[in-house]
């Protein structure tokens, strides 16, 4: 207990790891809420709080996991690189995780490392705090990262009571259910409110953007400000009726008092969304930010879907089986331009790096339709190497978008540039950009693959088959 309290009093943000450090993906929903709320019921007593993220064991979690934990409000925590700390890696194996994504120049980065290993919070992590820092880094917790609320309640600890104790949950790697003899929990624990009864909430964010990953030039848009107004897609300009505010509390609200809603809680495929006036309890108007930049209706398998994929004008938003592709995943700006906020929707000019070597880029060869993707030296300001993500294209030489030649779905495939309509594209020139750092085709299972593994000059950039769960070492890459 003490330590938990003196980290959070410290100010460093509290997550789910679960109760009983099972293997997520091999338990049943009930077995997984039922571990979610066993450390809940922990954080409510001891902290006062429910956390907003858990970060799974072993990093296993598949569509049942990421389901339960949307029903929870909690969005999946996962990382960039780990120090193997805790499968016996050596401080100096460590500090070299931590040079290399150093040396990344990564606009940010995720590092798993664990502070019951001793050695990892007396050297390795001042190591890290030290070489961040004078790399330019800034060190925030993952919710100051992603602009969101780390607790979805923040009230105050209870009394302790002689009866919290583990006696009767999970011992480590089990689950209740079957033979174990425990019941399993898949409420919600309470958390004590302040004398007052008012529990302080959570900062919202207003002044919200949104933007479907197609096109960071067209934001969410209500049609007026009235009950039942569509939700629909429109150009980006400065207007009450596209600046949305995340609450913190699950609401999604615009012009003070309206709230995203969907109509008569239908879970229909394709049931279009409008606003409606805010209700805390109106269940209709609960929505989770998922990690993969989806917003889910919490507690549901329905996420915000952009209809048809379509960003004309007028095109009403819907819901639809959460899936994780481009149709559902949506980027935010603090007003109506592209490329800040949620991130990825557009912005400045950046080179692609392979994660292993710092110094080689992503190059046109030339400016012609045609010119083929190479990896090269980079040199500092090259126009041939400044690439931009707009919406699901990248951009280089303005209107030159990165593309599969001739559509070809084969693995070996080569990368080209050609002509495109920046932030659209056609089919062969749709990517998105994973949190893990992987470039993937859309609507296909390939990424952006450094050929051979060689970063040799010249050598010629393909596509092939992305790996199944984390990306492999050819296909991690670099925005700088």
């Amino acid at each position: 207990m003490a330590d938990v309290q003196y980290a959070f009093g410290k100010g460093h943000q509290v997550a789910s790891h679960t109760w009983s450090h099972p293997t997520l993906t091999s338990l049943s929903a009930d077995q997984i809420h039922d571990n979610m709320y066993r450390i809940e019921e922990a954080f409510s007593r001891i902290l006062g709080i429910r956390p907003a993220f858990m970060r799974p064991p072993f990093g296993a979690w598949d569509s049942n996991v990421q389901s339960v934990s949307a029903a929870r409000g909690q969005s999946i925590a996962m990382w960039d690189a780990d120090t193997k700390d805790a499968d016996g890696g050596t401080v100096a194996s460590g500090k070299a995780v931590l040079d290399g994504v150093a040396n990344a120049n990564a606009p940010n980065a995720i590092v798993l490392a664990h502070e019951t290993v001793s050695t990892t919070p007396s050297e390795l992590v001042p190591y890290a705090i030290s070489l961040f820092k004078n790399k330019g880094y800034q060190l925030v917790t993952l919710a100051e990262c992603l602009g969101v609320s780390p607790y979805q309640v923040v009230g105050v600890p209870q009394q302790p009571m002689p009866h919290w104790t583990c006696d009767g949950t999970p011992k480590p790697g089990l689950a209740c259910g079957g033979n174990s003899g425990i019941s399993c929990q898949t409420g919600t624990p309470i958390v004590a409110s302040p004398p007052n009864n008012d529990p302080p909430t959570p900062e919202p964010l207003t002044n919200q953007y949104i933007h479907p990953m197609a096109n960071s030039g067209k934001c969410l848009a209500v049609a007026s400000n009235s009950d039942g107004a569509a939700v629909t897609v429109q150009d980006c300009q400065t207007s009450n009726s596209q600046a949305w505010t995340i609450t913190g509390t699950g609401l999604i609200s615009i012009y003070g008092n309206k709230c995203l809603d969907v109509p008569s809680g239908s879970t229909a495929l394709g049931t279009k969304l409008q606003v409606w006036t805010c209700s805390q309890s109106n269940a209709n108007q609960q929505w989770t930010l998922g990690a993969a930049q989806t917003l889910q209706w919490t507690g549901k398998s329905r996420c915000l879907d952009l209809t048809d994929g379509s960003v004309a004008n007028g095109n009403r938003m819907q819901i639809w089986s959460c899936a994780n592709n481009q149709n559902q995943q949506f980027t935010r700006t603090d007003g109506p331009g592209s490329g800040g906020g949620g991130g990825g929707g557009g912005g400045s000019a950046k080179t692609i790096r392979p994660n292993k070597s710092g110094s080689t880029c992503l190059s046109a060869v030339s400016n012609n339709n045609g010119a083929a993707v190479v990896a090269q030296p980079c040199v500092t300001g090259a126009a041939n190497q400044q690439w931009t993500q707009n919406g699901g294209t990248l951009l280089v030489h303005g209107n030159k978008c990165l593309d599969v030649t001739d559509g070809n779905t084969s693995n070996g495939a080569k990368l080209q540039i050609w002509a495109c309509n920046p932030g659209q594209g056609n089919a062969a020139q749709q990517w998105t950009v994973s949190a893990a750092r992987a470039i993937s085709w859309n609507g296909r299972n390939k990424c952006v693959d450094l050929t051979d593994g060689r970063t040799t000059t010249g050598n010629r950039i393909q596509t092939w088959d992305c790996s199944p769960s984390s990306p492999g070492a050819n296909q991690i890459w670099n925005l700088v």
